[in-house]
């Protein structure tokens, strides 16, 4: 591998700025060993190592076929667009690799013929959607919703068109040849690389676990980038999820498939208009209240008990009036399974039996979500993974904490027997942040659950982004401490404020690069996976530690089954999560050699608090100040 990695290898013969790393070197040995000795591999490569090529090349010369699955779809286009062909074309190793998305990314040529013929559209402005959505699927080669950047990002319109798999009718499908979903992995069966993320993953394990085939071909070894997000994602495939949507879906598809079949069924009829009315009454008895919450068994009484009973009686309905049915067109016959497996699980939710399950509920503006998960996901990564994969590498920039990958392979189950099993690898930065970033902690500001924080962390931010001529990523813990921010700056500020959620996010991280001095104010999903590099990005600030709220209910679980195994919580569970977090957040500003930037956290507790020291221990090498002066010298002296 030094032929190849080394400071006179390949890549430095066919990259004009290469710059040799030992990091990637130390990456790329570790996991050519686990590829040769067939072991799990955890590592943690900082930004600037090159992980990618250190782990992809390894990958391409294995002889296994190999997954490699990413934590989102930017780092998966970035791995098949970018990287796959410069190792084809630019060292010449000769392999076949595809690319796999989710079934919601692609366009379903039955469901839009028969959505095309009763189209329902909410808008005025949905009609050119759907004009533009009619040219292009008449002319995709991919059927890949990626092809259209023209249209909004949550177009409605969508979600009735795409190829979910609960409307799939697989090889009873008249466009099953020509389907986009079958030639995406017909070329993943003859690959020997096969790019996904998490969720495409996670929801094929699931299909295995539940009996229902496989989505993905059958793989030697894989291979997890951005693994600190493992847990939550696998958390959401190993568990059960209905919705007032699933019901309105299959009430809606019952009158399309009678229509595309020519069916007259008056009783099919009145039970699609009675599930609709049904579930609007049962969903009902969860508006208005938190927007998140346990399922409570002694609240599934009175009248609630009754809407259930009701709903499922019409479930019942429609999967035994269709299977008296002669010989049903196969549009018909999967209605009867889709409500089926619906009460199945709306029942199993709602009898919370399982103590490896947290029963809890969500509101999403106008959807109803009642969730069964698995408060610890690893026995299901045992059975269903470890067992059957004797090669897995899981590497990501942030998944540490305090030194020590413990609270991760806990947490994902490569503990006990496992452990012995796992090798680990733990790199830093190629950067030197010493010298490329400055940490500064502001020591006057009140605790941050004090009502007075947001407004004193406001008047902080608005002197350091004086100091930095703005160019930062404001990262707030809660929406209501980002919108409460922003209201109190945006007219003080002498640079343009973009807030999250004005516009698609995609957009958002263009203008900010665009326009140099400006300000991005953001919640979760700009803390990991957003790379903007130089100036425009110069200057990180959080308003405080990212402890995640303990009353949430997949959380209040976790910490639950902690304290009743003898745990600590907070240390075990709550400051590890933080910390790693944190990491991802803060990750964000340094993201090449020529960078150099200002972190800044708001939160006093760092310095106060017992646990600060364990979150300084894993924050980046780099000078700390407490005075404002000092930032303003450091960026002069960039000057």
């Amino acid at each position: 591998m030094n032929k190849i990695f080394g400071p006179s290898g390949l890549l430095a013969e066919k990259l004009d700025a290469y710059e040799y790393r030992p990091e990637q070197g130390q990456m790329d040995e570790a996991v050519t060993r686990a590829f040769n000795q067939e072991r799990f591999l955890v590592v943690e490569a900082g930004t600037g190592t090159g992980k990618t090529l250190a782990y992809l090349i390894p990958a391409v010369l294995s002889g296994k076929r190999v997954i490699i699955s990413t934590g989102t779809k930017t780092l998966q286009e970035q791995l098949f667009f970018r990287d796959i062909p410069f190792i084809r074309e630019k060292l010449g190793f000769s392999f076949k690799a595809s690319f796999m998305k989710g079934r919601g990314n692609y366009l379903c040529r039955r469901r839009f013929r028969l959505f095309s013929r009763q189209p329902m559209l909410r808008a005025v402005e949905e009609i050119a959607h759907f004009q533009f959505l009619k040219n292009w699927a008449g002319r995709t080669r991919t059927g890949d919703r990626a092809e259209l950047a023209e249209l909004p990002e949550d177009l409605e319109v969508w979600k009735e068109v795409c190829a979910f798999s609960e409307t799939c009718l697989g090889q009873g499908c008249e466009f099953f040849e020509r389907c986009f979903i079958t030639r995406m992995r017909q070329a993943a069966a003859g690959s020997d690389v096969i790019i996904v993320n998490h969720h495409l993953f996670f929801a094929d394990l699931a299909v295995r676990q539940k009996g229902y085939g496989e989505v993905l071909p059958r793989y030697e070894a894989v291979i997890f980038d951005e693994a600190h997000q493992l847990e939550e994602i696998a958390t959401q495939y190993f568990g059960m999820s209905v919705s007032n949507f699933r019901f309105e879906e299959l009430a809606r598809d019952i009158r399309r498939e009678m229509a595309a079949a020519r069916m007259k069924d008056e009783a099919l009829n009145r039970i699609s208009a009675a599930i609709l009315d049904g579930q609007e009454h049962f969903f009902n008895f969860y508006r208005g209240g938190e927007s998140r919450f346990r399922l409570q068994a002694e609240r599934l009484q009175g009248k609630i008990k009754e809407a259930v009973l009701k709903l499922t009686e019409e479930l019942t309905f429609v999967f035994a009036h269709i299977a008296g049915m002669k010989e049903p067109p196969e549009g018909i016959r999967a209605l009867s399974r889709r409500a089926e497996e619906l009460k199945k699980e709306f029942l199993e939710i709602l009898n919370p039996s399982e103590t490896r399950l947290v029963y809890w509920g969500e509101a999403r503006g106008r959807g109803i979500f009642l969730h069964a998960s698995p408060v610890d996901v690893s026995p299901e990564l045992k059975e269903h993974l470890y067992s059957r994969v004797k090669t897995i590498v899981f590497t990501s920039a942030t998944i540490s904490a305090r030194g020590s990958f413990c609270f991760f392979k806990e947490r994902i189950g490569l503990d006990g027997p496992l452990h012995e099993a796992t090798d680990e690898l733990m790199l830093n930065s190629s950067f030197d942040m010493a010298k490329q970033a400055l940490l500064y902690l502001p020591k006057n500001l009140p605790d941050p659950n004090q009502p007075s924080f947001v407004k004193q962390a406001a008047l902080e931010i608005g002197m350091i982004l004086e100091k930095t001529q703005g160019r930062a990523f404001l990262l707030f813990t809660s929406v209501k401490n980002m919108e409460e921010a922003y209201r109190l700056l945006k007219d003080r500020l002498p640079f343009t404020c973009f807030l999250q959620g004005e516009r698609p996010k995609s957009t958002l991280i263009q203008d900010f690069k665009e326009d140099v001095h400006s300000v991005l104010f953001a919640t979760a999903s700009f803390w990991e996976g957003v790379d903007v590099q130089g100036e425009a990005l110069s200057c990180v600030i959080v308003d405080r530690l990212p402890f995640s709220w303990p009353s949430e209910p997949i959380m209040e679980a976790r910490l639950e089954k902690i304290a009743s195994s003898g745990g600590s919580p907070f240390w075990d569970y709550q400051v590890p999560a933080a910390i790693i977090l944190l990491k991802q957040g803060l990750g964000r500003l340094i993201r090449t050699r020529r960078d150099r930037g200002l972190l800044a956290i708001l939160d006093p507790r760092l310095m106060t608090k017992s646990y600060g020291k364990a979150f300084l221990e894993s924050l980046p090498p780099c000078p700390v100040v407490n005075d404002r002066q000092a930032i303003g010298q450091f960026f002069s002296s960039l000057i």
